[in-house]
């Protein structure tokens, strides 16, 4: 009874969270930064976001009382130098309670943190966003990938909901989310009534949703293909999988499922945990349930853990996977996502042993084919030629923050970091007993694509970079 009592309260909890959640999804949220405000430049294929000023006010969290300001910018805030960082509280780009601060000065519980930056935008991908459909309830887009959904990070006039701002300014509702790296189909409401409900079927699991991935290897169709690949000894397409260690333990979380006239469907049921919250770096099967008692056992002489608590340490998932078709390079793979966990089919097909292909955080590597150009469209070492700031670009500078390093035109063309443009992963379909909304295929999931050339050239990459960017 217990334990029923707490599941109800907890599902009344996430249902107020999601419902203040839809509140602030709504462009509500545009009265004091409207998109207007923020012009657009596309140059070689990237859409730049003009610099601008923008103020980050955060609460003092638990984690960072009795810490020195400097200490807690540094170490939670990934985004710029420590020197950076100490120059901005010397000048009084970041206060404590509106006012100037000391480099040590200790946080206290209640205090307000503002930071005042000079904001550059990463450049996203220029690609169209296409409506699938619109009605006077709904508006369902093909979100392209390199584009984040909403504000977070270093990203804000540069999501897809600033960016739909310009043509919905009275406001539209989201739904449901997608990683910024993936491509498809997002759904939105075009009031909060019909977001929320939208929402709530997705929660109680009445959709049915479908993605496409192109994952590293050839995914088994056969029930002999599941055993030799998944549940017993890897293949050599799989050693390089970090995870294929947990080969002998799969069996746990992992079952097969025949289909008559079908490929052999695999249906993952590993719980899934995140290990380092500031870049989302998320686990799955033994190692997060290992984890999960870690974090238990590191509380032994406080207060235990609720169920409740646990449960948000060590998330349960299920995926069920399908081939469609391989190429002898990739195979392209059918995932059917039953829970809606953080980058959920990305780790499953990890630890599976067969990661998305080009996928740099979750076991794949960065290539040519997907690296996004550095700023001004460059995608390597500057040339001569090159220094000069183009015509194009001028007036992304023009307004020059001597604090910003950004602004210093060298830090555009020189050491241009490489970051992930896209990965093969695709929100295909959305389907209840009551409608059904697809978007098309990307390029790379048609039966022409040539895997093989867009895999040949290897780049170096850190993946904890990939995820913060």
């Amino acid at each position: 009874k217990r334990k029923a009592d707490e599941q109800k309260n907890g599902r009344r909890k996430a249902e107020k969270r999601q419902r203040k959640s839809n509140e602030k999804r709504s462009f509500k949220l545009f009265s004091a930064d409207p998109p207007a405000n923020v012009k657009y430049t596309i140059y070689k294929g990237l859409r730049h976001a003009d610099p601008y000023f923008f103020d980050y006010i955060s609460t003092a969290k638990g984690r960072w009382l009795q810490r020195g300001l400097l200490e807690v910018y540094t170490t939670e805030f990934l985004a710029y130098s420590k020197e950076y960082y100490k120059a901005a509280i010397e000048s009084g780009r970041i206060t404590v309670n509106n006012k100037k601060a000391a480099l040590d000065y200790k946080l206290k519980n209640g205090d307000k943190v503002k930071h005042s930056v000079h904001r550059h935008e990463p450049p996203i991908s220029s690609t169209e966003i296409v409506k699938a459909c619109e009605t006077d309830e709904v508006l369902i887009v093909s979100k392209p990938s390199s584009m984040p959904m909403h504000p977070c990070g270093r990203y804000r006039h540069n999501s897809l909901i600033y960016i739909l701002g310009k043509e919905f300014p009275n406001g539209i509702y989201m739904v449901h989310r997608l990683d910024r790296l993936t491509s498809g189909l997002v759904l939105f409401g075009k009031t909060a009534k019909v977001a929320s409900y939208l929402s709530k079927m997705i929660r109680k699991k009445n959709v049915l949703k479908t993605y496409l991935a192109r994952v590293r290897g050839e995914f088994p169709k056969t029930e002999n293909g599941f055993r030799n690949k998944i549940v017993g000894t890897d293949s050599k397409e799989n050693e390089k999988c970090s995870q294929k260690s947990e080969s002998g333990s799969r069996s746990k979380f992992v079952e097969s499922v025949p289909c008559e006239n079908e490929n052999l469907t695999v249906v993952v049921k590993a719980p899934i945990s995140c290990v380092d919250k500031r870049i989302g770096i998320q686990i799955c099967g033994e190692r997060a349930v290992k984890f999960a008692e870690e974090v238990k056992e590191s509380r032994q002489g406080k207060k235990e853990l609720s169920r409740e608590k646990f449960e948000q340490v060590l998330k349960e998932s299920e995926t069920h996977f399908q081939l469609v078709s391989y190429d002898g390079s990739t195979s392209l793979v059918k995932c059917s996502p039953r829970t809606g966990r953080t980058h959920q089919i990305r780790v499953h097909l990890e630890w599976l042993g067969f990661p998305i292909a080009n996928d740099p955080c979750y076991g794949g590597r960065l290539y040519e084919s997907n690296a996004l150009p550095a700023f001004g469209g460059l995608t390597g070492p500057p040339k001569e030629s090159e220094v000069k700031v183009p015509v194009e670009l001028e007036k992304l500078i023009f307004n020059k923050d001597p604090l910003c390093d950004e602004c210093k035109t060298d830090s555009y063309f020189s050491n241009p970091r490489r970051s992930c443009s896209h990965i093969w992963l695709h929100a295909l379909e959305y389907k209840s007993a009551d409608w059904v909304y697809s978007v098309p295929k990307p390029r790379w999931a048609k039966e022409d694509f040539d895997s093989a050339t867009a895999l040949a050239k290897p780049l170096e990459h850190d993946p904890q970079h990939m995820l913060r960017r």
